[in-house]
């Protein structure tokens, strides 16, 4: 196996806010001799722009990190209306399923889904191509769906995903799931293979001097804990939790809240923060990869924040990892695995804003060398359970388990 062709509609450009976990794997594979094409939007999908050098351009070809990145145009508005949400759905489809099919035939072809409809192009290329493709199921769709309102379970909309997710599963060669807590929803939909693979952590060594740079940038005290939310604001993310925490916190606590990030809940979450009373939240527009680094540099502890939904406790979120790869313990206010993952590494796990505030307080009265050692045991277990050459393993022996039953 030496050629990959993988279709994921939301894929950041270079510099855009987000951690790209397939673009550390897919460089793994160009550096053990692989070809990686993928397709995708510069479409970003928290603010829905579209980057300066990729706009009024239908096709766009750039390698990154040894990845040829193949950027096609989508319909915009995603978080105006479902109608116009529906539009870039199947925009993209139409795009991506284009120029998917001009390209070199791959080994394998590989559709990462959300949103489901990506999934469409899986039998397609494969029949185009006569080559096994591969399912992975990073959100198990319609149930999410479900669980941030867009669609209700009783509706046409919802069986027609339903009866979609289970025609996928059951025809693709395998199935791949980033957390084994979606293992149980894939085997629900029919997949008779499902294989884990997880995100993978990236050292960020400690930096004393980015750390006070980025810290006095932000008009933070040398007394003050520092915790930093980096990703999207929207309806499922449940940011109201946690500034209903702050305003239970007693003012002599020593507390700074960061939040960096955009999305459907964004102008709410502003219209909380001008109502007053939350002068210890500070929230700053989505920010590039490297400015999210110095973030983390600052920080403390981490956040990660999802309301309260079954589908959300089995999956491990990009911005766990990134936590655990820049020696920061973090809270979770989702149960199941991110919950299991936060009190192992040494971090912490709440569900309600009366929890969350305690916890905040607990971690503010700590020393800032007991933080510190919760960090490097947070990056001690990341290291042990997430490492990348050992997934990329897990991925070649997939390929070539799924070639082995083409033939």
């Amino acid at each position: 196996m030496s050629r990959l062709l993988c279709i994921y509609q939301h894929a950041p450009t270079p510099g855009a806010p987000g951690i790209y976990r397939h673009r550390l794997y897919f460089a793994e594979l160009v550096r053990r001799g692989w070809t990686v094409d993928v397709v995708s939007t510069p479409r970003n999908y928290m603010s829905g722009a579209i980057p300066a050098g990729y706009r009024r351009r239908p096709l766009t070809h750039e390698v990154i990190d040894g990845i040829d990145h193949h950027w096609v145009w989508t319909p915009g508005g995603i978080h105006r209306s479902r109608a116009r949400r529906i539009a870039n759905y199947a925009g993209f489809v139409a795009a991506a399923g284009l120029r998917a099919a001009t390209l070199r035939p791959p080994d394998v072809v590989y559709i990462s889904s959300p949103p489901l409809t990506v999934g469409l192009l899986g039998p397609l290329l494969a029949r185009r191509f006569r080559r096994p493709w591969v399912l992975e199921v990073r959100d198990v769709w319609p149930e999410s769906a479900v669980s941030v309102g867009w669609i209700r379970r009783e509706s046409i909309a919802y069986r027609m995903l339903d009866r979609l997710a289970r025609r996928l599963s059951r025809t693709a060669d395998a199935v791949v799931v980033p957390t084994p807590g979606l293992v149980p929803f894939a085997e629900a939909h029919g997949a008779s293979s499902v294989t884990t693979l997880t995100g993978s952590i990236v050292d960020r060594p400690r930096d004393p001097e980015r750390r006070r740079a980025t810290r006095e940038r932000l008009a933070v005290a040398d007394d003050e804990c520092v915790f930093v939310y980096a990703g999207a604001i929207g309806v499922a993310n449940g940011l109201d939790v946690l500034l209903d925490a702050v305003e239970l916190l007693p003012r002599e606590v020593r507390v700074r809240v960061v939040v960096a990030g955009d999305g459907s809940a964004r102008e709410r979450i502003e219209e909380r923060l001008r109502g007053g009373g939350l002068d210890r939240v500070r929230l700053l527009p989505p920010v590039p990869k490297d400015e999210v680094d110095a973030l983390l540099a600052a920080a403390d502890v981490g956040l990660h924040l999802l309301r309260p939904d079954p589908v959300f406790e089995s999956a491990l979120p990009t911005k766990v990892l990134d936590y655990l790869g820049s020696h920061l313990p973090f809270v979770t206010t989702t149960g199941g695995v991110p919950a299991s993952v936060a009190r192992e590494s040494g971090g912490g796990a709440v569900t309600t804003a009366a929890e969350l505030a305690a916890e905040l307080e607990r971690w503010a009265v700590m020393s800032e060398a007991e933080r510190a050692e919760r960090g490097e045991r947070a990056f001690a277990y990341g290291a042990e359970h997430f490492s990348l050459a050992a997934n990329a393993d897990r991925f070649e022996e997939l390929v070539a388990e799924v070639a082995r039953r083409r033939v």
